[in-house]
């Protein structure tokens, strides 16, 4: 219907500026798109688009005319959308209520037990009860904390459910119910809201109140049960008074922010009711960074800036009547917990007095991503949690037993060394991870407390130390942890800093508060590289966490939780951002998103007709796969120092000339162990080192680069001056990071140019120190370590004119032990092979053929020579045409009076206005390449011919002699 009646629709979507947002479905009749094809189809059908994808922006109107609008069939089946994403609905839908509906509804039950069915606790206080109070069966919910408000004061007590789950619990939308944890005998009352875009949700400070501290802020499991209030206001007491307490965090025992954190708690129950129960506790935001403003601050003023910072409150206590029977409107059976405050109390500012006492310890629930606060880092995705292989797994298992209920009695270690590259995640880690075990952060930049002397410095973190222990648990975060080293002691130092003493006396303080506050206080140092610290120091740590680059797959997560809050375009593809981004750590996904967020910005503000530049953002704009490869492409630019990062070259093998037989070899090589990697897994060891050696020009470098592409392999091109450094180790140290960021970019493909240069026969020179005999030795090691689990979808290329110069060892098998000879091409056939692969994108004269070219080129000629044969081929025509050019303009000059063109005219002016496209082509003829092979000389003479095939000879007898000899035995 859309391909035969494009234009009616078209119109009708561009008809009265008509809203149109990206997602929303839109239900036209047939009727309503006019006469079709010289008639009215009277007959009124339902015809149903989705808007899957709008550019610049999600929502505008469309121009006839000016709007381009591409139908394509549904893909996934479902044209499903909710009530607030259809529109211009031409036919109202009816809705048939069945009776099984009804009479579900209708057979609720609210029975409750009789008086000597409820069995009461002879120990009952007004804080717990047995918690059977009522007999409805409970339904179970996987509970997760909300990222962001949605009704303010309604969050406080509210859970979130779908529609079709209200039918489950046996409540209705609004309707009040009783929840508690799976297993736990205490209960609470929730008012249950049915909300289809967020699933089994609520505020994170109720979940933990709900769950207290036996679980982390993931998903809980939950019982939840109809009460007897419906959606009237439940009959619970309302409090006297309560106790509550601070809770001791880096904010709260800082005297600056008392007052400000008392003035915050009573904004926060103030106007309407609040349910509260013994024991729960109570977030709110304060604004720590201008000094100046909290020094006016008083009480009923409103906070000043944008809070970056939250502080908790426990209520210890609660004073409340008991509701006598006479109260209850309904039945007293029902209300029997009810009025004993099992289920909580109402606080009412007007009536209800509340008393501050001391400090207490306790974990806290992770509010920060609920209350934007911004200084916050975004927690790494949950899905790593569950891989115990990963860092983040590994260090979030730790924690996790040191705070278990019994774990002071085994005297656990509470130290950690993170240690890995800038922007691998280990500061993200250690910030998420206290976050989702409800610890306190307490962060010190070691070079922050360096002070003039030792003494200072020792004052100095001893006081950071003890601030942490009185706000237990707390995770203490060392950052630089390289600044409490002295300059002056080296990593090979036994003696060490003297620091080392100090550090190790703070470390038992803070173990010792364990014993005494029952909350522990874990310190994690923070190191770029763990190998510079003296090993005195490092000892210090009992577990030490290597953060490396992430894998595809936590990088497809890593991505994942960046774009949860972003709206992405249908062409984008997060698997394929995450097999591009190979070698990029979490810092640099995440600078991608930015990157990538910029990039759509500026794309909608030049495509767009705007008149401001908030009416983009009005507007909303997403992230497309444009705006990706820009991103990309300026990222891999900026991470390009040094080695630089690996990248998947665009060489096919259509720009290889010949060289049939090396192409075939290296498939062989390669393409076996990454279309069959489960014949590798039993320890079958793979040949993943190639070594190409030939004259120069052969094309060495760009079969490496075709290899890469056609296999879609990341690409590390290493220049064999590259790794040389005048530090002693530094030069092997390079090796082991070129390897390493292989490894982390795998699949990958390092190529080793000029390799006779860094891998020469040891014991043959006298350079100072032997670095060319350690880089010898740390290549080998590298390439022997191939052969394991972590150099798997990891190849080796070498290239060099002298395989006569390199050290044997590297020729042994399992290193690089299959070896390609490039030469020159030995037939006419095979050189016009790669003059066609050079000419492809030229424009040939149509007389002109390029056989009989490779006829008259001589045996001698390499592909670089071919390469400069056709470049100055091009040039000469080139040139031809701008002689051309130069002439047509003094033509058109010597003839003045034509008032067309501008007199004089110039050569810039008549090629922007004048010439048409056929006066620009470059047409290369025989001639242009006749006159470049005349002056063309080749690269290789034949005295040097004779040469490199003495070597072809000389190591393809050494290949085969071992075989020889197996054959003769």
């Amino acid at each position: 219907m859309a391909q035969t009646h494009q234009a009616q629709l078209e119109a009708w979507f561009s008809q009265g500026q008509r809203a149109l947002r990206q997602g929303t479905v839109y239900t036209c009749s047939t009727n309503s798109l006019g006469r079709v094809n010289g008639y009215i189809d009277h007959e009124t059908k339902p015809l149903k688009y989705r808007l899957d994808m709008l550019e610049p922006v999600l929502q505008g109107y469309a121009n006839k005319g000016h709007t381009s609008f591409v139908i394509c069939p549904l893909m996934d089946g479902n044209l499903d959308s909710s009530a607030s994403e259809s529109e211009e609905s031409s036919e109202s839908e009816r809705i048939e209520i069945g009776e099984d509906f009804l009479a579900n509804s209708a057979g609720l039950s609210f029975d409750f037990p009789s008086d000597s069915e409820i069995e009461f606790d002879d120990n009952l206080n007004n804080a717990q009860c047995n918690g059977q109070h009522q007999s409805s069966p409970a339904s179970a919910f996987r509970v997760q904390p909300l990222l962001e408000s949605i009704g303010e004061r309604l969050d406080d007590y509210t859970l979130y459910i779908r529609t079709s789950d209200l039918g489950r619990v046996g409540v209705l939308n609004g309707e009040w119910a009783v929840v508690h944890l799976t297993g736990s005998p205490k209960h609470r009352l929730v008012r249950v809201i049915a909300d289809d875009s967020i699933i089994s949700s609520t505020l994170p400070v109720l979940l933990h109140n709900i769950c207290g501290e036996s679980t982390p802020s993931l998903t809980s499991t939950i019982q939840l049960r109809p009460s007897p209030f419906g959606t009237s206001k439940p009959v619970i007491p309302i409090a006297r008074s309560i106790t509550i307490a601070r809770v001791a965090s880096p904010v709260s025992v800082d005297r600056t922010y008392q007052n400000v954190s008392v003035a915050a708690l009573q904004r926060h129950f103030e106007g309407t009711p609040t349910l509260v129960k013994a024991g729960d506790i109570v977030s709110v935001a304060l604004n720590t960074n201008d000094q100046a403003e909290l020094e006016k601050y008083s009480s009923s003023d409103s906070m000043p800036g944008h809070a970056n910072e939250a502080v908790f409150f426990v209520l210890t206590n609660i004073d409340h009547d008991v509701i006598s029977n006479e109260a209850v409107p309904l039945s007293p059976d029902a209300y029997a917990g009810a009025t004993l405050g099992e289920l909580g109390c109402w606080f009412e500012s007007s009536v209800t007095r509340m008393v501050q006492t001391g400090v207490e310890h306790c974990r806290v629930p992770d509010v920060y991503t609920y209350l934007g606060l911004d200084i916050q880092p975004r927690s790494l995705s949950y899905p790593l949690i569950s891989d115990p292989d990963s860092s983040f797994g590994k260090l979030f298992s730790i924690a996790s037993v040191v705070l278990g209920r019994h774990s002071v009695s085994y005297n656990l270690p509470l130290s950690f060394l993170l240690g890995g590259a800038r922007g691998t995640g280990k500061y993200t880690s250690a910030r998420g991870v206290a976050r989702l075990l409800g610890m306190h952060v307490l962060e010190i930049n070691c070079y922050d407390v360096v002070g003039d002397n030792d003494t200072q410095t020792e004052g100095l973190l001893r006081a950071r130390f003890e601030k942490a222990t009185d706000c237990s648990p707390c995770l203490l975060i060392l950052r630089q942890l390289d600044g409490l080293v002295s300059n002056s002691q080296g990593p090979d130092s036994k003696t060490g800093s003297p620091m080392i003493n100090v550090l190790r006396d703070c470390l038992d303080l803070v173990h010792q508060s364990w014993k005494i506050t029952g909350y522990p206080v874990m310190t994690c140092g923070i190191t770029n590289e763990p190998s510079k610290l003296p090993p005195a120091f490092v000892a210090l740590f009992k577990h030490e966490i290597i953060f490396e680059a992430p894998n595809e797959t936590e990088r497809y997560e890593i991505l994942q939780s960046q774009l949860v809050s972003k709206v992405v375009a249908p062409d984008v593809s997060v698997s394929a951002l995450a097999t591009q981004t190979a070698a990029l750590v979490a810092g640099d996904l995440v600078d991608l998103v930015l990157r990538a967020e910029a990039a759509s910005i500026e794309r909608a503000g030049s495509t767009g007709d705007y008149d401001h530049v908030s009416d983009i953002f009005q507007a909303g704009v997403a992230l497309s796969d444009s705006d990706f490869e820009e991103a990309l492409g300026k990222a891999r630019a900026s991470y390009s120092e040094g080695i630089g990062a690996p990248k998947i070259p665009n060489v096919s093998w259509d720009d290889v000339g010949g060289l049939a037989h090396v192409k075939s070899d290296i498939l062989d090589t390669i393409q076996l162990p990454l279309d069959y990697p489960e014949l590798f897994s039993d320890g079958f060891k793979k040949r993943s080192g190639i070594l190409l050696y030939g004259p120069p020009g052969t094309g060495k470098t760009l079969v490496a680069k075709a290899v890469a592409t056609s296999f879609a392999l990341n690409f590390f091109s290493i220049k064999g001056p590259e790794l040389l450094n005048m530090y002693i180790g530094e030069s092997e140290a390079n090796v082991r990071r070129i390897f390493q960021r292989a490894r982390d970019a795998k699949p990958c493909v390092i190529f080793f140019d000029e390799l006779d240069s860094i891998a020469p026969k040891r014991g043959n020179h006298g350079d100072s120190g032997g670095v060319m005999d350690r880089i010898v030795s740390q290549l080998l090691s590298e390439l022997d370590g191939m052969a394991g689990s972590g150099g798997a979808d990891v190849f080796v290329i070498g290239a060099t004119n002298r395989p006569d110069l390199l050290d044997a060892a590297l020729l042994r098998p399992g290193r690089f032990d299959r070896m390609l000879y490039l030469g020159v091409s030995k037939t006419h056939e095979e050189q016009l092979h790669i003059l066609e692969a050079l000419t492809r994108k030229f424009r040939l004269h149509p007389d002109f053929h390029l056989n009989a070219l490779a006829e008259r080129c001589p045996f001698n000629l390499t592909g670089a020579d071919f390469y400069a044969l056709c470049s100055d081929a091009l040039l000469n025509a080139m040139t031809r045409k701008a002689e051309e050019l130069e002439e047509t303009i003094v033509r058109l000059n010597s003839q003045p009076g034509d008032n067309r063109y501008p007199y004089p005219l110039t050569p810039q002016y008549y090629l922007a206005e004048v010439a048409s496209p056929e006066d620009i082509n470059v047409v290369v003829t025989e001639d242009d390449f006749m006159l470049a092979l005349n002056h063309l000389v080749p690269s290789v003479s034949e005295a040097e011919m004779k040469h490199y095939a003495t070597i072809q000879q000389q190591f393809s007898l050494d290949r085969s002699a071992p075989l020889q000899a197996t054959n003769s035995e």
